[in-house]
């Protein structure tokens, strides 16, 4: 498990105390500890459609900028070929 450090806005930790509060006295017992609630809506929130789509399409983004230069790496080598040259010279 990866564990990273999270800085959350002082309004979303009161947020969240106060979800954890009321799932305490809905339940009745101190099951719903805060790290749980945080890890709960965290989860809740990476899971989410628009947030989904969103990290898709960065991916993807990420993916086509990795093509594009490992083509430019191989066409270089084309590009800087002596033959090359000879056959733009007129342009």
């Amino acid at each position: 498990m990866v564990t990273k450090s999270l800085k959350l806005d002082a309004k979303i930790i009161e947020d969240l105390e106060l979800v954890a509060k009321g799932l305490n006295e809905k339940s009745g017992a101190d099951i719903y500890d805060f790290s749980n609630v945080v890890r709960v809506a965290i989860n809740y929130y990476l899971n989410s459609e628009n947030i989904n789509e969103m990290i898709e399409n960065i991916r993807q983004k990420e993916l086509g900028n990795n093509l594009l230069l490992a083509g430019e790496s191989s066409l270089s080598k084309d590009w800087l070929r002596p033959e090359e040259d000879d056959a733009w010279v007129n342009l």
